[in-house]
């Protein structure tokens, strides 16, 4: 069977099949020869499909141990000091078609697939082997679900929760399960195909169920996890989205009250409003290019206290410098103590912003110089593709991780300077 192929720098794609899978597990098993290699997956059907030809090139080399469906989050709390590589077949919040591997070392930094693998990547002819995966089977839940449970223990507020039929209904929905008073569980089945909507938690189209279920049942926020369980979405009672950015300074001021002076990392797309509140609750504000794999390198770097992206990822130094939703979903419940999270949501939203918008264009390099070009009096900053620093607005435009596309996001102190500045850009990046 053929697969679309994902994996976590979006920079390497091909059409990937057995010959593939089997082929990957012989160059990472020679890479870790001799070493302990842990092996989870996400629901796909392509993951299911390719996963014995992956442990099977692995187990000419390695020693593989086998942890089933499991979320990206618990690949990496098992990995941490027990194993020296872990490794997930997922593609996170794609379409059905899609898998892919995503790798972390005992710090759960990625692996580059550019720099790390591809330089050593080669096809091998696959050997017709049956795998017994009962017998590399180990238990990585009960660690994971042991530590929610005593760092969150209850929440007594009425939440629900959207699975989105993804890899968090497995552990994630047993410590939900225990954690919360209230709960309305939706999409709660592992289903490879997504039957209700793609796994994603970005797009307004797969938060139908979810704000839906909230309104329904009166319930006082929303979650969502996309297919992997490293991103979490948010929204409030009344139904209404909380961007990432948004959670990011909620959450950071929660830490803030416990560890006044800890460095927070925020991704540069991120509302004025992050490093703001940052900075006023006595933090230390640092700016990072977007994607996990510097994010965290970052975090180990400053040993910052948390990180947050637009993208909806928060990591936290307390559970490994990794992505951790249930976490995230303790501070932002704490925050709710004295306040709904509507109100919450309107406190940090000082300004406007465009949200995230995708342009295809035929020349991503020579658009960037033309922006510089046009606000070369304002501040430029080029730590990941142009950010443009003018008095009442500024903006953010960069080549995708993981599309062929120019991606834009820009704030603005008031309404009319958003539109005017937005329609200004858009000529400029299409050539108007």
């Amino acid at each position: 069977m053929v697969f679309k192929a994902y994996d976590i720098r979006g920079k390497y794609r091909e059409e990937i099949d057995e010959k593939f899978a089997y082929s990957l597990g012989r160059v990472i098993g020679e890479l870790y020869k001799d070493k302990d290699i842990l092996v989870g997956r996400d629901v796909r059907i392509g993951s299911e499909k390719l996963l014995p030809y992956f442990i099977s090139g692995l187990m000419e080399n390695a020693n593989v141990y086998y942890a089933g469906v499991i979320s990206t989050p618990l690949l990496y709390f098992a990995t941490k000091n027990s194993y020296d590589l872990g490794v997930s077949l997922t593609a996170s919040h794609n379409p059905p078609v899609y898998t892919g591997f995503k790798m972390c070392d005992r710090k759960a930094i990625p692996l580059s697939p550019l720099e790390e693998i591809k330089p050593y990547f080669k096809y091998y002819e696959v050997k017709e082997e049956k795998i017994n995966l009962d017998e590399l089977k180990v238990d990585v839940i009960d660690e994971y679900k042991k530590f929610f449970l005593k760092r969150i223990g209850r929440l007594n507020h009425k939440i629900a929760v959207d699975f989105a039929n993804g890899a968090t209904t497995i552990a994630e929905k047993e410590i939900l399960d225990e954690i919360l008073e209230e709960k309305v569980f939706i999409n709660s089945e592992p289903d490879g195909t997504f039957p209700s909507h793609l796994p994603d938690t970005l797009k307004e189209e797969c938060l139908k169920d979810i704000k839906r279920a909230v309104k329904e049942h009166n319930c006082e926020l929303g979650l969502i996890f996309d297919g992997d369980g490293d991103r979490l979405g948010m929204v409030d009672e009344t139904g209404e989205t909380l961007r990432g950015d948004i959670l990011t300074a909620i959450i950071a001021r929660e830490i803030l009250k416990e560890k006044r002076g800890a460095k927070i990392i925020y991704d540069l797309r991120c509302s004025k409003v992050v490093p703001e509140t940052i900075e006023k609750f006595g933090g230390i504000a640092i700016k990072c290019r977007v994607g996990h794999y510097f994010i965290k390198k970052l975090m180990h770097k400053e040993d910052a206290e948390f990180a947050g992206e637009l993208s909806n990822h928060f990591y936290f130094k307390e559970i490994g410098y990794f992505e951790s939703p249930l976490l995230a979903l303790y501070y932002i419940v704490k925050a709710m103590e004295n306040k709904k999270l509507s109100e919450l949501r309107e406190e940090f939203s000082k300004y406007y912003h465009s949200g995230e918008i995708n342009f295809k264009v035929k020349d991503q390099r020579e658009v960037l110089e033309r922006i510089k070009e046009v606000f070369k009096d304002c501040k430029i900053e080029e730590l990941d593709g142009v950010s443009v620093y003018c008095k009442n607005f500024w903006f953010n435009i960069r080549p995708s991780n993981t599309e062929p596309l120019l991606r834009l996001n820009l704030e603005a102190e008031d309404e009319e300077t958003l539109k005017e500045k937005l329609e200004e850009i858009k000529k400029i990046i299409l050539g108007a």
